[in-house]
């Protein structure tokens, strides 16, 4: 029964055309404030996006209409842009996009897990010579309990954050940043001692810790533990609760990629590398809506500048489906536990949209809502409601064009009186002549129904990899899981998803390719049950594995799950990788990933969208960096029953038991010369070895006998 009938209209269309779908939303929206309220003596709204300005004239249009420029690269600008202005601006011929788009949102998994055993690659002993001292690890988060014993030195007397930018932050005066306000040095910082949003959330504090943590007096030890460490505390999805509402369009991606840049600002001052690592995203409406986003961070990367970035954790739920040319329709089944649901649609040729309603357990629809290409006006909102019984349902499309598709593109909302999943079964169904995609996300999700109609089964995983991971940039990360159990401080067991196998893709972690066909992720690392510091400020009790008193106070450590975690693993280890080589680049990172990485499913072929380059080998990868893999003979992996430490110049060297067979100790140079070689027969598990007087430097350290835990390869800086 069809009971209702809107169609709203707003602005030009020939500029709209050169805005992104948010940048659009936002301004429809202030347009009905406007309209229903008086906005004398309040503050005008902004919004900062990202504009494309040709010509040399661009510091003379932003001053026309009021905006604040705050970073530029060639003709892309990152500005804040009154929303009453947006119009006007976009009609300036040397315009030609205004893009931005929503806060991301943290990437963990939606249920905390708790491991209380040995960190994810933790480095040991065996590994002395590279720590990330010299190079800059910039974590971009939320939720920083900057006090952490886990930011100093394992001593607890040397902090290592060196800058810190709060975003939320409500101390403003005389700050020059678009948002909140910086702080810099060891007093400033510790002063500060939490990012605005600390009190309610602490992922930062943990993302942070895997990155770069000392561990302090803990095994919980990061990747990159010597290194500098420079902290963005940025605005997401959870935490609207501190933004003002009149602010709530400054906090857009343009934000997020000024954060980025502010952590390689940062890092240039001290003359070093700089790695960001940043475990948030969002579902991009299209991934080509983005395109000043991913051409900023282009302009940013470079040698020693590498930014690393979750896949999303997507890859549960099926997310999209296809009609093909071939096929007069296609659907499949709602899967949402909101009373909410959008998602988008592109299409190159006029389609039918149709909601099919089945209640009693029927087969055949009971009811039916549709829409036609004709009956939505470009840049409109056109919506329908369906009454049946004691269930309300509406569905409104929005429709505009695209700068970057031979066709339009459809926002699908559907909103129910209660939760979509507790309604009767309903589909999403598309008809029409040419190719029609539908993509979705975890929490708006798909789902086949053989058992209610069985024609409605396009549903498919894929296509969700979340920005910015889908961009070339970058460096995106999906998950492994190694621990299918863990227990908690109190000794309570919790288990992994269905699902889960040990060593292999987390059923949780996106997968490729992107909406425009990009093969991601480029890399998966370890990122479930990963344990680092939590805030000692706002913490869940049940993810607590033990506590750490430092200065009078409590701190914990916890263990996570998510895309969130493993991004940081991969982060730290590509610190590793910059102190080796501070020239480092992202394209020569994915070729170190192409040639090092472990493939954990042997059947498929690599890179793919699942793995990408397989699960990220650090010690591999780095003796790919110092060149030392074209070593003839040299292992590709440390020894697992044996220390070496450089003592005085000498080698020392530990053996858990005593080798049944000879020994051979070889020692290279990073120019492959062997520098010393001997063999020889153990009789004790210790030995000491008169190295001829050596450069000081790094040099590779090969083990070889018959026993396979003992032989190996290691590196020793002299």
């Amino acid at each position: 029964m069809l009971v209702g009938l809107m169609l709203m209209v707003y602005g030009q269309s020939v500029n709209h055309r050169k805005m992104s779908h948010f940048v659009r939303q936002a301004v429809a929206e202030n347009h009905h404030h406007s309209l229903t309220r008086s906005i004398d003596g309040e503050r005008r709204a902004t919004i900062t996006a990202f504009i494309r300005i040709n010509g040399h004239q661009t510091d003379d249009i932003l001053r026309k209409y009021g905006c604040r420029k705050y970073a530029q690269w060639e003709d892309i600008v990152i500005a804040s842009i009154p929303l009453g202005q947006v119009e006007a601006l976009a009609a300036e011929r040397a315009v030609s996009r205004i893009e931005a788009n929503r806060c991301a949102h943290a990437l963990m998994d939606t249920t905390t897990l708790v491991v209380n055993a040995l960190p994810v690659y933790e480095l040991s002993d065996n590994h002395p010579a590279f720590t990330g001292a010299g190079v800059v690890v910039g974590v971009e988060d939320i939720g920083f309990d900057l006090t952490h014993p886990n930011f100093y030195d394992a001593s607890g007397n040397y902090y290592r954050i060196g800058a810190f930018w709060d975003q939320l932050s409500k101390d403003t005066i005389g700050s020059s940043l678009p948002v909140g306000r910086d702080y810099l040095g060891q007093a400033e910082i510790l002063a500060c001692g939490q990012s605005t949003d600390a009190p309610t959330q602490t992922h930062g504090t943990h993302t942070s810790g895997i990155a770069a943590g000392s561990g302090y007096d803990t095994k919980y030890r990061g990747m990159a533990f010597d290194s500098e460490l420079c902290l963005v505390s940025n605005a997401v999805t959870e935490d609207i609760e501190y933004i003002d509402s009149a602010d709530i369009y400054k906090y857009t991606s343009a934000i997020d990629a000024l954060g980025m840049k502010y952590c390689f600002d940062y890092a240039s001052l001290q003359g070093k590398p700089c790695v960001v690592s940043f475990s948030e995203g969002y579902n991009p409406y299209l991934d080509e809506e983005d395109s000043l986003f991913s051409a900023a961070l282009d302009h940013m990367i470079g040698p020693g500048r590498i930014i690393v970035t979750s896949a999303g954790n997507e890859g549960v739920e099926k997310t999209y489906f296809e009609k093909l040319a071939t096929q007069q329709e296609a659907g499949a089944f709602v899967r949402c536990f909101r009373e909410l649901a959008i998602y988008r649609l592109t299409s190159a040729e006029p389609l039918r949209l149709m909601l099919y309603y089945y209640k009693g357990g029927n087969s055949t629809p009971t009811d039916t809502l549709s829409f036609t290409t004709a009956e939505v006006i470009i840049d409109s909102i056109m919506s329908k409601e369906l009454i049946c019984g004691e269930d309300s349902l509406k569905l409104s499309i929005y429709r505009n064009t695209s700068s970057f598709l031979d066709g339009d593109v459809y926002q699908i909302a559907l909103k129910a009186n209660r939760t979509l999943d507790s309604f009767p079964p309903l589909a999403l169904v598309v008809g029409g002549e040419g190719i029609i995609k539908v993509y979705g996300g975890s929490k708006m999700a798909f789902a086949s129904r053989g058992d209610v109609d069985q024609r409605w089964s396009a549903a498919q995983k894929g296509f969700n990899i979340v920005a910015p991971g889908c961009f070339p940039a970058v460096i995106c990360v999906g998950s492994t899981s190694h621990r299918l159990e863990i227990v908690n401080e109190q000794g309570e067991v919790q288990h992994s998803m269905d699902g889960t196998v040990s060593g292999m893709l987390s059923p949780f972690s996106s997968t490729g390719p992107t909406m425009n066909g990009l093969m991601k992720p480029d890399v998966v690392a370890p990122g479930g049950n990963v344990v680092s510091s939590y805030s000692h400020i706002a913490h869940p009790e049940n993810a607590i594995v033990g506590w750490s008193e430092f200065q009078g106070e409590r701190y914990p450590w916890a263990a996570d799950t998510g895309t969130s975690m493993s991004t940081p693993v991969v982060a730290g280890i590509i610190a590793l990788w910059l102190q080796a080589k501070p020239d480092l680049t992202p394209e020569e990172v994915r070729e170190v990933l192409s040639r090092s990485c472990r493939r954990p499913d042997t059947s498929l072929d690599y890179p793919n969208n699942f793995y990408g380059y397989g699960e990220i080998d650090a010690y591999r990868g780095l003796l790919e960096i110092l060149g030392l893999t074209k070593i003839e003979g040299i292992s590709l992996h440390q020894p697992q029953r044996v220390q070496v430490r450089p003592v005085n110049g000498d080698l020392q060297i530990l053996f858990d038991d005593v080798p049944q067979a000879p020994v051979a100790v070889k020692v290279y140079n990073l120019s492959g010369f062997c520098v010393y070689s001997e063999s020889m027969r153990l009789s004790g598990t210790e030995i000491t070895i008169d190295l001829p007087l050596l450069p000081q430097a790094v040099y590779a350290v090969q083990i070889e006998t018959q026993d396979k835990n003992i032989q190996g390869s290691c590196l020793i800086r002299l």
